[in-house]
């Protein structure tokens, strides 16, 4: 009755070579994404997705923990999945084709950059979990000079 779906909580594949920001947020704990969509997002605001995505980020922390870190880097989310939607659609209204159908080489460097900017993001959001006080995160978050906070704005 139980087969290795049942139990699997993250898709490294996924979450390591996935271009979108998004996606790689779905491939890792997709046991608890599964329970936040479900029951958080699904009840959020349709018309208001940075809010419905912030309120299902606040519960995914409160889920992890009550660590000011973890908190800061989960409210930072919504940011990114706005911005990268907001910029898939302008590079798809000024192509005139998704960005996954873009070919030659403006496709590849776009996707790639896309890749690139995501896996930056993790990094720098995972400093929240690393760090877990609100107080270093801010801190280390000021050394960089808020750089991932500033790009997708």
């Amino acid at each position: 009755q139980w087969d290795f779906e049942t139990i699997r909580t993250v898709d490294p594949w996924g979450t390591e070579v996935g271009r979108r920001f998004r996606g790689g947020l779905r491939r890792w704990n997709m046991t608890v994404q599964w329970w936040l969509a479900a029951y958080v997002h699904r009840r959020g605001p349709r018309q208001y997705p940075v809010l419905r995505n912030a309120w299902t980020m606040l519960a995914s922390a409160y889920w992890h923990g009550l660590h000011g870190g973890q908190h800061l880097a989960f409210l930072t989310v919504p940011l990114w999945l706005a911005a990268e939607a907001a910029a898939e659609g302008a590079l798809g209204g000024y192509f005139g084709v998704p960005l996954e159908r873009l070919g030659g080489w403006k496709g590849s460097l776009l996707r790639g950059s896309q890749w690139f900017l995501k896996m930056r993001a993790f990094e720098y959001l995972s400093m929240g979990f690393v760090l877990r006080g609100a107080a270093a995160t801010l801190r280390f978050w000021a050394s960089v000079h808020f750089c991932l906070h500033v790009l997708p704005l």
